[in-house]
């Protein structure tokens, strides 16, 4: 088997990819040696009356057929089955792949490609499994069968097979020298689409908003007609195979006929011998179409494997540590704190400069600032989600880089401003907070998030049905539903990424309130509203990357411009 990562998952089934050919090659036997048979068929029982003699041949013949029909249907279900196995451990390869990336990898390869390579490319290697094992030993098994056996029935006759094989094979290697190309081409035609349909699904909103609808359609058809006109040029490169392939095959049989009847005129060919030559270049249409289905297959499989294997090359940025403590330090108070932090997106400006601050236990730390100024990078950074460029984060003590990323992540409670509710129901969505969470405990952590006023009107309670994207949930409902999931985790450290923004000022309140029922909660808020963090211990202020100031609410409304400036605005707009 190759090296190739694409290509590991079908090490294990190397017997079975083995065995389908050899099985075929048995079919292959029968069918050369089916217009052998009846060509004595002709000769020595038709031409001479001789009945039982054909009666018996006609048996063998069935006899064979029964034979090649068992392993043919053995070699297709081994075929289908394994082809199907390695399709789904290749996209749980790639899956689980995907899952070790960090969010720097992710941007850089695009979401839109991994969504083609976890399908489209996928099924293109599945697909391409399935043909190779079936056809790969049983096209130019028949093709160089019957081009040998025409060579001892009569040489000009070999000579006839050979020259269509040999004018098909190089129509056949022509597209394999010119689709490669092609097919790599037409898959990052397809990435684009992907894109832009996902763009256009995700931003109807503001499309519609602003009347961009012919200029999203436009888009999206620049697209589309750039991947027609790359499908249109393989198909027609394609299109060539058959109808030159059957015209060479018409050709040749042409000849066999033409020639044939002068040697019978002759005696040099026997009426049967003619008929299996015929028989033979019968065989070979299917055999060469075939093989260019098999061509056709490989060399799209070969454009998805390249982009596979690359895919696969890419390595995490964000290694697993082995540390895994969760309780609390005996040599620090401190549960998180970073020093001299900074963090770049690529090669681009610095998102983080220098950023040092530290967080104690129980503690409850605001962040405040203006869009793009870094405070989602900031969280980022704290999950591992992407690594920091330079500086050290420490969280419990320990450096974060030491950290199992799996216990560091059960430790930190997110609640994103982009709120992630997955297709099911209310219950299933709060179960990947906590999976053994009881209903009692499901009840209570959506009355701390305010969320059991709503989930409480609905019949099913908690069975209701979530659709796609939380599509049947107001957006104050779906982030109270994510705060309560939170609630449920039962982590060291919660942090509300602007999560309450949907909510009024009351509700918002209120649900403060629950969350400093848990003494023990180190807690981290991201908000756009001075107001809602004026009850927190210490309060952090984010410019251009960089803490500009720090303190307590009412430090910061004689220290700080910024967010004196923030605190005004807001009270006088109430």
């Amino acid at each position: 088997m190759s090296k190739s990562p694409s290509l590991e998952p079908l090490k294990k089934y190397g017997f079975k990819v083995a065995l389908a050919p050899l099985l075929k090659l048995v079919e292959c036997v029968i069918e050369l040696a089916t217009p052998f048979l009846v060509r004595y068929i002709i000769d020595e029982g038709v031409s001479k009356g001789d009945l039982p003699f054909v009666l018996k041949m006609g048996a063998v013949i069935l006899g064979l057929s029964i034979i090649a029909f068992g392993v043919t249907l053995i070699a297709q279900c081994l075929s289908a089955k394994v082809a199907s196995n390695y399709g789904y451990d290749l996209r749980e390869k790639a899956h689980r792949h995907f899952e070790t990336l960090g969010e720097a990898e992710i941007d850089n390869i695009g979401k839109s490609k991994i969504l083609t390579l976890l399908s489209n490319d996928s099924f293109s290697m599945q697909n391409a499994v399935n043909m190779f094992m079936r056809l790969l030993l049983r096209a130019p098994f028949l093709l160089i069968g019957a081009t040998i056996i025409s060579f001892f029935i009569t040489p000009w006759a070999g000579w006839v097979f050979l020259g269509v094989v040999l004018l098909s094979s190089l129509v056949l290697a022509m597209v394999m020298v010119l689709s490669p190309k092609l097919y790599a081409s037409l898959q990052t035609g397809l990435d684009q689409i992907s894109s832009l349909g996902s763009d256009s699904i995700k931003g109807a909103r503001p499309i519609r908003a602003f009347g961009k609808e012919d200029y999203s359609e436009n888009k999206f058809d620049e697209s589309s007609a750039s991947y027609k006109k790359k499908a249109m040029r393989i198909a027609r490169l394609n299109a060539f195979i058959n109808p030159l392939t059957f015209g060479l095959v018409n050709l040749g049989m042409i000849l066999v006929v033409y020639l044939g009847g002068f040697s019978v005129q002759e005696g040099s060919l026997t009426t049967g011998q003619v008929v299996s030559l015929i028989s033979y270049l019968t065989l070979t249409l299917p055999a060469l179409t075939m093989f260019s289905r098999l061509i056709v297959s490989l060399n799209r499989a070969t454009a998805s494997k390249r982009r596979l294997d690359s895919f696969f090359g890419i390595k995490a940025s964000i290694t697993n540590g082995s540390y895994k403590a969760t309780s609390v330090s005996n040599v620090s108070s401190e549960i998180v704190s970073f020093k001299d932090v900074s963090f770049s997106y690529s090669k681009g400006k610095a998102a983080l400069s220098h950023v040092s601050f530290s967080l104690n236990y129980g503690e409850t730390m605001g962040i405040i600032g203006g869009t793009g100024s870094g405070k989602s990078t900031l969280i980022s950074l704290i999950e591992r989600l992407y690594e920091a460029s330079e500086g050290t984060i420490f969280f419990k003590s320990e450096p974060i880089k030491d950290y199992d990323l799996e216990a560091l992540r059960s430790e930190i409670a997110l609640v994103s401003q982009k709120p992630a509710i997955f297709k099911g129901t209310i219950k299933s969505n709060l179960l990947l907070g906590n999976s053994k969470a009881s209903d009692e405990e499901c009840l209570e952590a959506l009355k701390k998030s305010l969320a059991y006023e709503f989930v409480n009107r609905y019949s099913d309670k908690m069975n209701h049905e979530v659709e796609e994207g939380g599509a049947n949930l107001s957006g104050g409902q779906k982030q109270r539903l994510l705060l309560a999931r939170a609630i449920l985790q039962n982590a060291s450290l919660l942090i509300l990424d602007d999560s309450l923004s949907a909510l009024d000022f009351l509700s918002e309140k209120k649900v403060r309130e629950n969350l400093s029922s848990f003494p023990n909660l180190t807690k981290i808020i991201i908000s756009q509203r001075a107001t809602s963090l004026s009850g927190c211990d210490k309060i952090i202020v984010i410019d251009n990357g960089r803490i500009v100031n720090e303190g307590t609410h009412e430090e910061l409304l004689r220290t700080s411009p910024i967010y004196h400036d923030i605190y005004e605005m807001q009270v006088k707009s109430r």
